[in-house]
């Protein structure tokens, strides 16, 4: 009898240890989990996946993405402002045949125009074998509103340290450039172009200037300027391509 009572009070000892583990392996089992979820809540807040990011942004930009594309030859470069939602849809749909027409509209979509604009920057190839590469983005103090009648006037600054008297102008320059020399491509006249997104700090500057040279080594100009910054506005376009210049209206 005292044999069995012994060998009972052992079992019950060993029940009693395994459960008094039980919930220290739970524990470690519910920190493994929020361990691996982590990682998972950090990638949820990645920026838009599409296109590529721009390095080194000038002061006064907050962010900027482009993106590039190709259709079936226009005939003449182009340079374009996108200031809000509804322009950019009319220049996609304009496009229709544009070979990435899907990332655009998710390029588009994922635009802020409260604090971005889009610029397309686009002209003919030889060959699907080209890209437009956007090769400089920053901005430059504009001349002053009155033009050269207030020459050697000291100029007056508001509260964040601007000059009153001068526009803010953001400047892109882009070139046409062969994606790779070895590559062998069909001999066909195409569109090449870029979408570049420039989100800024505060609000959208209203003066845009971007320069696109050719593949063959031509230059093309746009100077766009808006008085309210909105697309509807009526624009300004100061145009030169090879050694003559034009001058348009545009509501872009």
């Amino acid at each position: 009898m005292l044999c069995t009572t012994t060998a009972i009070v052992g079992l019950s000892a060993g029940c009693l240890a395994d459960d008094t583990s039980q919930p220290a392996d739970d524990d470690g089992d519910d920190a493994t989990d929020d361990d691996n979820g982590s990682p998972t809540d950090n990638t949820e807040n990645n920026p838009d996946p599409v296109g590529d990011a721009i390095e080194d942004m000038p002061d006064g930009l907050a962010d900027g993405r482009t993106l590039t594309y190709q259709s079936p030859a226009s005939g003449e470069p182009d340079i374009t402002v996108l200031r809000d939602a509804d322009r950019a849809a009319e220049w996609l749909d304009e496009r229709g045949s544009l070979r990435n027409a899907d990332a655009a509209a998710t390029f588009i979509d994922a635009t802020d125009f409260e604090t971005s604009i889009l610029v397309s920057l686009s002209d003919e190839a030889p060959t699907p074998c080209y890209e437009v590469v956007l090769e400089a983005i920053a901005i430059e103090a504009g001349e002053s509103s009155d033009g050269d009648s207030s020459a050697g006037e000291p100029k007056t600054s508001d509260s964040d340290g601007r000059n009153a008297d001068e526009d803010e102008t953001l400047v892109l320059e882009a070139a046409v450039h062969e994606t790779a020399e070895d590559q062998v491509c069909a001999q066909t006249i195409t569109t090449v172009g870029r979408l570049v997104r420039v989100t800024f700090e505060s609000e959208p500057l209203t003066t845009v200037s971007a320069t696109l040279v050719g593949h063959d080594g031509s230059t093309y100009g746009a100077t766009m300027g808006s008085d309210s910054g909105s697309a509807s506005a009526s624009s300004t376009v100061e145009s030169e391509w090879g050694s003559g210049s034009e001058s348009q209206s545009s509501d872009s």
